[in-house]
């Protein structure tokens, strides 16, 4: 057997070089611990010293076919042999067959996706559809809304409402400094409520909500509101991710419904950020296409992450027919130097290929239905979990001091700043007592879990994701 290069590598230099010369996020100097990883298959980290990491974060909820897919990898392999750059002006077997898998295969029964471009990443998916609208409608405001996360760039970064993830410096010294970026959160955007139905910022209960308003949710008719009063002639756009990622938490089955019957009877573009959620995690293949929300047709729709599984950088925008008419009658002056890679578009195209033949949306779908009842076990089981969400491969576990007062162990939640000792966050307690179990769990907030793992996850992996989750669980409540 040929000795893997990890194999051969010296970490202990590899650690020193990382400490040195790397710069490091989230972590001061004196926080941050190195932690090597010499190769990864399916859901696990695999550490120089072979301990392996089962990874419930699937890395940034991004590697949806699973860690070093053979058949991905021999794409690479095999398009390295053919090119070394082509920028996106010129055509390739690979960005054309991409394009037809999208639009044709994956998107086509759902009758509304007319063309696709390319680009680098999420952020820039989101960059790119900002612009669009924006120029298509020649209007220069859009919606977001409380909590969204929509990418660290300055256009998708202006989209963001998650106060100590839109990029900034955090002080560990308690009481210590926070300095966001200035200016930030950018221009050009209007601030609708989230749909939050676990701790609503407008002060309702669902469902009982829907009764004080005819029918009509409040978090809606306050965006009805909102972009009524601005002027609907001055709205481009509202952006939205149809299950939030970062904030994690899902909507009632009717707003997405409510809210882009709205947008479209005023003529305002959707943006449905599909970044986290798309390419079969829900058990569909994108999450506005769960059956709970009725039939929806996004006028423009950002992709990343799951579209080559992270295999290699890949974003896109898919836009819809009538967009895509708008866009054929002019030129789109716009150029990513790295946009249609011809060996991001051979990953996209296994990986897609891969998905499709394996039925990925159909894996994740069973494995959600015994995730479900499995979850469901450790909040009638555990004090500090109030509530549980969820499907397909995507959960979501809020944590509670007192779960009838819903009282939170960090009572700033999705407005943290991130200054000070976060050793004492719930979510970093559920996070190192996962690691006793050499299981990676935990949250993007204080106090929500955001649990993901591949589409082809195993019954045995879930199980000890499961147990590991309990056990932490299991301490927390002795906190509460």
């Amino acid at each position: 057997m040929t000795t893997r290069l990890a194999d051969k590598t010296d970490w202990n230099t590899v650690v020193e070089w990382d400490k040195k010369y790397r710069m490091h996020v989230e972590f001061t100097d004196e926080e941050y611990q190195s932690i090597p990883i010499a190769r990864a298959e399916g859901d696990y980290l695999i550490t120089p010293d072979g301990t392996r990491l089962l990874d419930c974060l699937n890395q940034l909820i991004c590697v949806n076919a699973g860690q070093a897919q053979p058949k991905i990898q021999q794409a690479i392999r095999d398009a390295t042999e053919r090119y070394g750059f082509l920028w996106e002006y010129f055509t390739t077997d690979y960005n054309a067959r991409a394009s037809k898998l999208l639009i044709e295969d994956i998107l086509g029964p759902y009758d509304w996706a007319g063309k696709v471009g390319y680009t680098n990443s999420g952020s820039e998916s989101v960059e790119m559809a900002l612009m669009l609208a924006r120029v298509i409608k020649n209007r220069p405001m859009v919606v977001t809304r409380e909590h969204a996360y929509h990418g660290w760039t300055m256009g998708a970064a202006g989209a963001n409402r998650l106060r100590g993830l839109r990029g900034g410096l955090s002080s560990s010294a308690q009481g210590g400094e926070f300095r966001p970026v200035p200016g930030s959160p950018f221009g050009g955007y209007l601030l609708a409520p989230a749909p939050d139905c676990f701790d609503c910022s407008l002060g309702y209960t669902y469902p009982d909500c829907k009764s004080a308003c005819g029918g009509k949710l409040p978090c809606v008719l306050m965006t009805e509101r909102l972009i009524e009063c601005w002027g609907v002639e001055q709205i481009a756009a509202m952006i939205t991710e149809p299950i939030f990622g970062a904030s994690s938490f899902f909507p009632p089955p009717e707003y997405l419904q409510q809210l882009v019957n709205f947008l479209h009877a005023n003529d305002i573009l959707w943006i449905c950020d599909e970044v986290l959620v798309g390419f079969g995690r829900m058990g569909t293949w994108f999450a506005h296409q769960l059956p709970e929300f009725g039939v929806l047709k996004p006028d423009l729709m950002t992709m990343a992450k799951g579209i080559v599984s992270s295999a290699l950088p890949a974003g896109a925008v898919a836009i819809s027919k009538e967009l895509a008419e708008i866009m054929g009658n002019y030129r789109w002056m716009h150029v990513a130097t790295f946009a249609a890679h011809p060996l991001a578009m051979a990953a996209v195209c296994a990986n897609l290929e891969l998905m499709i033949e394996k039925d990925g949306p159909g894996c994740a779908r069973k494995a959600g239905e015994y995730l479900a009842g499995k979850f469901k076990e450790l909040e009638a089981k555990h004090k500090t979990v109030g509530m549980v969400t969820g499907s397909g491969v995507l959960w979501t576990v809020e944590l509670v001091k007192n779960k009838k007062t819903k009282e939170r162990f960090c009572p700033q939640d999705r407005v943290l700043d991130y200054t000070g000792d976060l050793s004492k966050l719930p979510t970093r307690i559920i996070g190192a007592k996962c690691m006793e179990k050499n299981v990676i769990l935990t949250g993007f907030t204080p106090n929500a879990l955001r649990i993901g793992f591949s589409l082809f996850v195993t019954k045995e992996d879930m199980d000890k994701a499961i147990d590991a989750l309990d056990y932490a669980l299991t301490y927390l409540d002795t906190l509460a």
